[in-house]
């Protein structure tokens, strides 16, 4: 009887840190604008700079959970996909690489239609990074406006 009950209590543990880290499969897509953005764009600034989903070819993109760097269990076409994600975690940060510079590179809610944050580059503006934070949505767009 003991034992049966220890696995029950394990069980429900399991499951309610499940339920309380909101575990779920999220998603990031790619997409190229014309127009360069901010932290402080609007929406409608979003829609005026003409994003279009772009490949995931032209980055590589990993999320941090505190110091450690999980890359994407999947990638389809514009949209890199990381399963059982702990979205309430407050340590969800993104490390971009991209091929070429980039003007602004920003991370959009396309579900509350917001600017969540703009991330930062280093010299040569392909490395960019940003502490994203939890309590966030399962879909994301990276908003990349190339440079030039």
């Amino acid at each position: 009887m003991l034992p049966l009950l220890l696995a029950l209590c394990l069980v429900a543990l399991y499951g309610g840190y499940r339920v309380y880290m909101g575990i779920a499969t999220i998603t990031y897509e790619v997409r190229q604008c014309q127009e360069p953005l901010t932290e402080q764009s609007t929406w409608a600034d979003v829609q005026a700079a003409a994003c279009e989903p772009a490949s995931a070819d032209a980055l590589t993109m990993a999320l941090m959970r505190g110091e450690e760097r999980v890359e994407p269990d999947g990638v389809s076409g514009s949209v890199l996909t990381w399963e059982a994600w702990a979205v309430n975690s407050p340590e969800h940060s993104v490390d971009l690489d991209l091929t070429e510079p980039a003007e602004t590179v920003v991370i959009g809610e396309p579900e509350a239609q917001r600017v969540r944050v703009a991330l930062t580059s280093d010299a040569s503006d392909t490395r960019w990074g940003g502490f994203i934070g939890g309590r966030g949505p399962t879909s994301y767009w990276v908003l990349v406006t190339p440079a030039g």
